[in-house]
């Protein structure tokens, strides 16, 4: 490995596509780019010609060119080198590997269909039982898993399966179920609440659940404040009291009629105190919770799942998820779709070719996502973004329906709303002489301004970017992690934010969320005045208990931020799964992703 480490260090430092054509190199030069002594790189040198993957004619006295000839190309030795170790059951040593290989475009197709073919469902004989495992490709990898701490809509994802709460909220009934409390009591002022939990629950690491773990766990997120992502849904909180082990009750300061749905939240899942508390630094790489599935493995590579057998609900049907991050250089790779069985098309990803038409045993689901693409402009920034000018220029000068037919994909509507049911019929009006008007009457200067993003949102923030600068105004893209754009600093930094947004079934609370959570883009980026303005009226909203009310009252509030353009809707996405016939009990939830605790595979012959 270390040898192969050594080959490819040296093959970066020619052009592509030398192979069988002799380079003229000095020892020296060889040796500086391998960061050696010239006597080393003799015996290097030595090692790869033996294994044939190289050519090499020492040029006669010191200094003298050579000849180097790579026999090899460093695709090839990569390639034998991940199924070699794929064979061996060495998964994390393969990914490493396919991690090196650099640009997509520069794979073999039959090193795709090999990738590709360890995906999907396999059933493993062990102790004389057959283990269900699902493989899955992801192009994006997690930033948290800690519920105080997620943000992303594939963390939040994962923290379901691996967590639990008190209560849950079902979708289709719109209805308060029982979950980890089998039973609540809430006082007639709508003050105290307390919560009866089930007996003999257990966390992953073998220890029941008590009414303490549930009081850690609230006043954990109330602690932690704006430092938490959903740290605002514990401002009502008063006081926690542990009434026995299996017990708690909960006062309120003020009447929320939301409170109930804030608990059913991932985000007021229930962590294990100890735990948590010895292990904070890490509790977001590997976390511990009571959910139908543990997580076995989280390292930059591999994400592993497996089922929870002691589970107090109904244990998964699969045994396994292995969740495998790819180069995003691979997403643009078309793979034996035949091999992979579940596939999510995310929003720029391509169908996948043939998939459907040529076998009758292939199934698609093509949904709109909940929600839409936002993009933010920072307020508490001095620059041309503070302008109610500027801000209405931008807006007429994205034309929506021609970005849409421009950039293709699961594009599928301009936005004017959170909710694509919700858009008026009417195109969006675009107006390039009306907004070159609306920045000189502001006495705009062509200031630049930077725009954030993280990768998946760049086609759309370039597209955006060629339509300012036809009027003006120059916009500079910088691409951050998924990680730095979770941070206030970061958040606070950035002009612009382009950004999609996805919503959940419960309505009325996630546009609360989104104009409440301490690291929305859409609240960070309002100036103080405004958000102490929002501040109030939700105190309002959540006291009343008309969800009609409720929601009339923030279209009402979306819609003066909109007067004056505090962010702009922009698109709709559709997005797409595709999976094979034998793949039973799927089902996409509000996030997008195939909820893993439904799925099962019949046997095929």
């Amino acid at each position: 490995m270390q040898l192969l480490t050594h080959f490819l260090e040296l093959r970066a430092g020619f052009e592509h596509g030398v192979e069988h054509e002799p380079q003229p190199v000095t020892l020296e030069e060889l040796a500086e780019r391998l960061y050696c002594s010239t006597r080393n790189v003799k015996i290097l040198l030595k090692k790869m010609s033996e294994q044939n993957w190289i050519s090499w004619k020492p040029g006669r006295g010191r200094g003298n060119v050579s000849e180097l000839t790579f026999l090899v190309s460093s695709e090839d030795m990569i390639s034998k080198q991940a199924m070699a170790l794929a064979n061996r059951g060495d998964y994390t040593g393969t990914i490493e590997l396919i991690h090196q290989l650099g640009k997509g475009e520069a794979l073999q197709d039959s090193f795709i269909d090999w990738l590709f073919s360890l995906f999907g469902y396999r059933a493993v004989e062990h102790e004389e039982r057959f283990k269900d495992t699902l493989r899955i490709p992801v192009y994006k990898w997690l930033v948290s898993l800690d519920p105080a701490h997620s943000f992303f809509a594939f963390d939040f994802h994962l923290v379901s399966q691996i967590f639990d709460t008190l209560i849950r909220y079902n979708p289709q009934t719109k209805v308060i179920e029982p979950h980890l409390a089998h039973y609540w009591e809430i006082s007639e002022d709508g003050l105290h609440y307390t919560f009866y939990l089930r007996k003999g629950v257990l966390f992953h690491h073998g220890r029941e659940m008590t009414a303490h773990d549930v009081s850690y766990s609230l006043f954990r997120l109330k602690q932690l404040g704006q430092a938490a992502t959903q740290g605002w849904m514990t401002e009502s909180i008063d006081a926690v009291t542990v009434l026995n082990r299996s017990a708690v009750a909960i006062e309120l300061k003020q009447p929320n009629v939301l409170f109930l749905q804030q608990l059913a939240h991932t985000s007021m899942a229930i962590v294990p105190e100890e735990i948590c508390q010895d292990n904070e630094s890490i509790f977001g790489r590997m976390p511990i919770g009571t959910g139908p599935f543990r997580l076995e493995r989280n390292d930059d590579y591999i994400c592993k799942l497996r089922a929870f057998d002691h589970y107090f609900g109904v244990r998964p049907h699969m045994d396994l998820i292995e969740i495998w991050l790819l180069p995003s250089d691979l997403r643009e790779v078309t793979p034996s779709w035949e091999t992979v069985q579940v596939f999510r098309g995310g929003p720029h990803s391509h169908n996948p070719v043939g998939a459907i038409d040529k076998d009758s045993e292939w199934h698609q689901i093509e949904q709109s996502i909940m929600g839409c693409s936002l993009l933010t402009f920072n307020q508490k920034n001095k620059g041309p973004q503070r302008h109610v000018n500027f801000r209405k220029a931008v807006d007429l000068v994205i034309d929506r329906e021609r970005m849409i037919d421009e950039l293709g994909g699961f594009r599928e509507a301009a936005a004017s709303s959170f909710l694509p049911t919700m858009d008026p019929l009417t195109k969006s009006r675009t107006d390039q002489s009306e907004a070159r008007k609306l920045l000189a009457e502001m006495g705009y200067q062509g200031e630049s301004l930077r725009m954030y993003v993280y990768r998946n949102n760049n086609e759309d923030a370039l597209w955006i970017c060629r339509q300012c600068a036809e009027i003006g105004i120059p916009v500079e893209i910088t691409i951050r992690s998924e990680a730095d754009m979770m941070r206030l600093d970061t958040i606070d930094e950035a002009d612009l934010i382009l950004y999609h947004i996805c919503m959940e079934s419960n309505y009325d609370l996630h546009i609360i969320q989104t104009l409440k959570q301490s690291n929305s883009y859409v609240r960070a980026h309002l100036n103080e005045e405004r958000v102490a303005w929002v501040d109030a009226k939700m105190e309002g909203i959540l006291g009343n208990p008309s969800m009609a009310e409720r929601i009339a009252s923030l279209h009402g509030l979306i819609d003066e931020l909109q007067a004056e353009k505090s962010f702009l809707f922009v698109l709709h996405r559709s997005q797409q799964t595709t999976y094979q016939d034998s793949i039973k009990g799927v089902t996409i939830n509000d996030l997008g992703w195939i909820d893993f605790r439904e799925i099962w595979f019949t046997p095929t012959s």
